[in-house]
């Protein structure tokens, strides 16, 4: 109900109240003077009763002759008085009383948030305006909870930030410094030595640029600090010639690569910076935790659901159905006692890329040995 509706009720009662109760008591008092109090001895007719010097004359003589009725005309008159104060009393108090109360919850909801503490729910109103004030507040409420565990998450993500990146960068700069005291010690004393040294450190420089490029990159999806600049193309094509691009590196590594990319033209609306990123870190990673045996991998796309399915498979490590929904988590990696070198933020980035095209990306294994397949999905423009 609108407070000016609910206003205007208590109004009405405050003004009704007394009105009816004052004219039950004036017919008691009626009743009364006329058997106790009898006029007829006036001698004064009711239509010249109505002249108000003749009733106030009738009144006067009226009271002369029965002073004991001046007594039942003050209780009458204290009655009447006090009916008004007490009706207009307990009106007042009840209209009050509606409003005061969800007011002093808003209050004390303030107070608790002011403190920290966002673990309650503000009551509703019956007032329409009051409630809709104490719906949105809560809904504020509920907003800065859920800001305050997003808070509590990044910080958890910063610490893991810290311990993983105090740990992968120790391994390669304790590698190029052992390196380069090496070369300085004489130790490299042939070029052939001097240029497997060179080499070495700069595959660790390489991990190290690896790791910050996509720490940096990672933080910016993170902030949408990075501007996507989308055009309509086939991304079965764009997956060709991205795999073929690798064909050589998968030759050198012994990898046997299987091509069961559709030929049907899938047109979407992309990024071929940030989709060749995303495409990078997928094949990365199933490079990096591969068979070592006899690594394969396979790309497949298929066309379905409006839009087309990109896989990407290889016969790798696996992972753990119990870890497949923490893989997502920024500086998470499946298993740090494996010396696995990376930030963890790989499979961030590929997320968030993918999501900004619209699309959705996962990751599917049978368990541990069993292989991995990452799976995207983006829709084609009708």
């Amino acid at each position: 109900m609108k407070i000016k509706n609910k206003f205007t009720i208590y109004n009405v009662i405050m003004l009704m109240t007394p009105i009816i109760m004052i004219g039950v008591i004036s017919v008691c008092f009626i009743i009364i003077f006329i058997l106790k109090f009898p006029v007829e001895e006036l001698n004064i007719t009711r239509a010249s009763m109505i002249n108000p010097q003749v009733f106030a004359q009738a009144l006067g003589e009226f009271f002369k002759s029965n002073p004991e009725a001046i007594g039942y005309a003050v209780l009458w008159l204290a009655l009447c008085f006090t009916l008004i104060i007490i009706s207009t009393t307990v009106t007042t108090h009840l209209m009050t009383k509606s409003v005061e109360k969800p007011i002093n919850e808003l209050a004390k909801a303030t107070e608790l948030i002011r403190n920290g503490n966002l673990d309650f729910e503000v009551m509703g109103s019956d007032c329409d305006e009051i409630d809709t004030l104490c719906s949105n507040f809560d809904t504020m409420r509920k907003e800065l909870k859920l800001a305050q565990e997003r808070e509590r998450l990044m910080k958890k993500e910063r610490s893991m930030l810290l311990a993983n990146i105090s740990h992968d960068l120790k391994t390669p700069v304790t590698s190029i410094k052992g390196y380069i005291d090496g070369i300085h010690d004489g130790i490299a004393d042939t070029p052939e030595k001097t240029e497997r040294y060179l080499n070495t450190i700069y595959a660790k420089t390489e991990i190290i640029d690896e790791m910050v490029n996509n720490l940096s990159m990672f933080s910016k999806l993170e902030l949408s600090r990075i501007c996507f600049e989308f055009e309509k193309g086939d991304i079965n094509e764009f997956l060709r010639e991205f795999m073929s691009e690798y064909k050589l590196d998968f030759e050198k590594k012994g990898i046997e690569f299987i091509d069961k990319i559709s030929s049907e033209p899938a047109v979407i609306k992309i990024d071929y910076d940030k989709m060749g990123r995303a495409l990078a870190n997928i094949i990365d990673n199933a490079v990096k935790y591969g068979n070592s045996h006899n690594p394969r991998l396979e790309a497949a796309s298929y066309l379905r659901d409006k839009g087309v399915y990109i896989y990407i498979n290889d016969n790798g490590i696996g992972i753990e159905e119990s870890e497949l929904k923490n893989v997502f988590e920024g500086f998470y990696r499946i298993d740090s006692s494996r010396s696995i070198k990376g930030s963890g933020l790989g499979l961030g980035i590929i997320k968030q890329i993918i999501e900004k095209h619209g699309g959705k990306f996962w990751l599917k294994s049978e368990g541990l040995g069993k292989g991995t397949t990452a799976i995207i999905y983006l829709p084609v423009v009708i």
